[in-house]
Order: C-alpha cells, then sequence, then structure tokens
C-alpha cells in the first residue's frame, strides 16, 4: 500500500514538471513567433522603402529631363526671335537709308522740272539739319546744284534764314545774326555747305529757309531764288 502511494506522488511530481515544461514550452513558442512576425515586419520595410524612394528619384530624373528638354526648345527660340528681330532692324535700317536716297534724288528731279526754284541755271538741292551735341545747337549743310552745262562756274551768294517764334512773336534770324557769314560760292556742278548754328534761348524754330543770289555775269543772267523747309520734315529726314 505504502508502494502505490509512493509511486501516485511520483507520478504527480512527473505531471507537475510537465505541465510546466509545457506552458515553458507554448511561452517560448509565443515569444518566438512575435519575434518572427516583427523581424518580418522589420525586413519588409527595410526592403521596401529604399525601392520607393528609387522610384521617387527615378520620377524625379525622368520629370528633371522633360524640363530640360523644354527649357532647351524655349532658348533655342529665343536665339531664333533675336535673330529675326536683329535682321528686321537691319531691313528697316536699310528701307530707310534707300528711301532717304530716292527722296535725294526725287528732290533734284523736281528741281529739274521746276523754273521757279532755279535761276540761271543753279538750284536748291536741299538743306539738311541735324540735331548738334549741344542744346539747341544743330549741324545745318545746304546743297547747291548746276543744272545747265557752262564752261565757266557761276558764282553768288546764299543766306539761311531761321524762321520761329520768340516771345510769342514771329521771328526771322539770318547767318549774319549768328555771327556766321553768308555762303559765297562758286562752282560748275555742285557745291556743299556745312556750319553749325546755336539757336537762342527762347527760340523755337519753325522753318528752316534758303535764300540763294546768283551774280550776273557774261552768260549768266542772276537772279535770286528762295525755298522754305519745315522743321519737322528736316528732322525726319
Amino acid at each position: 500500500m505504502l508502494n502505490y502511494h509512493r509511486l501516485l506522488d511520483r507520478l504527480k511530481v512527473l505531471e507537475r514538471k510537465k505541465r510546466t515544461s509545457g506552458l515553458y514550452l507554448f511561452g517560448l513558442i509565443i515569444i518566438s513567433f512575435t519575434i518572427g512576425v516583427l523581424s518580418q515586419n522589420f525586413l519588409i520595410s527595410e526592403v521596401i522603402e529604399p525601392v520607393k524612394e528609387a522610384e521617387e528619384i527615378q520620377i524625379l530624373k525622368t520629370d528633371l529631363k522633360k524640363q530640360s528638354h523644354v527649357v532647351s526648345r524655349l532658348e533655342i527660340a529665343l536665339d531664333i526671335s533675336k535673330e529675326a528681330n536683329s535682321n528686321m532692324q537691319q531691313m528697316f535700317k536699310k528701307q530707310l537709308l534707300e528711301q532717304k536716297s530716292i527722296e535725294q534724288e526725287l528732290a533734284f528731279y523736281r528741281s529739274l522740272v521746276s523754273p521757279e526754284k532755279e535761276v540761271a541755271g543753279v538750284a536748291i538741292h536741299g538743306v539738311e539739319l541735324t540735331p548738334g551735341i549741344t542744346a539747341n545747337s544743330y549741324q545745318l549743310r545746304l546743297i547747291l546744284t548746276q543744272l545747265q552745262k557752262r564752261k565757266s562756274s557761276v558764282k553768288g551768294i546764299a543766306d539761311i534764314v531761321l524762321v520761329g517764334l520768340q516771345n510769342e512773336q514771329q521771328v526771322e534770324i539770318s547767318l549774319n545774326d549768328l555771327d556766321i557769314e553768308k555762303f559765297n560760292f562758286s562752282f560748275r556742278y555742285f557745291q556743299v555747305f556745312d556750319t553749325e548754328i546755336s539757336l537762342p534761348e527762347g527760340f523755337a524754330l519753325q522753318r528752316v529757309k534758303a535764300a540763294v543770289q546768283v551774280t550776273a555775269s557774261r552768260g549768266v543772267k542772276g537772279g535770286l531764288i528762295e525755298q522754305t523747309f519745315d522743321i519737322a520734315e528736316l528732322l525726319e529726314s
């Protein structure tokens, strides 16, 4: 009977040991599973994040490449526009020069068919006026031409009269009033006179009148011709 109780006690002890071992083993399994899940999630995150970053970098590179192409096309278009603008300006400048040359030729031929604008075969080919360096100063040029073939030169004197307003009154100022001598000429084909004029303070220039007196001589009847030019027309030409 004693042996039976001892055997029963031993079985209870073994049962308790096995129960404790089973619980311990079950706990280890739970811990291992938890660690495995966490490790897997960590590894997955470590793998996915670089992949996402690489994709984003690739997208940014693609966008940058597209933007670079757009900038290159815009730069090319800008260069073409600048070149076209430069060509247009050169073309306009050339046309203006050609127009001025044609106008000068036209003025010359008009003088050929306008007897009232010539005397003794001498005509006023034109007057040119350009702003000077200082205020109220101008560079003035008078061009005279001889329309008839002569063996001898024609002689005379030319004057420039400036017509404008001063103190609300019309005033005429000649070269002598500006301490500039009148133009004495003696030529066979053409003659050009250049001078610089400085206007008095408060004088508003409106017109320029050229007066040419041809001296009578052998074979030359002589006479006076005058021609008036508007200031706006002179400064535009």
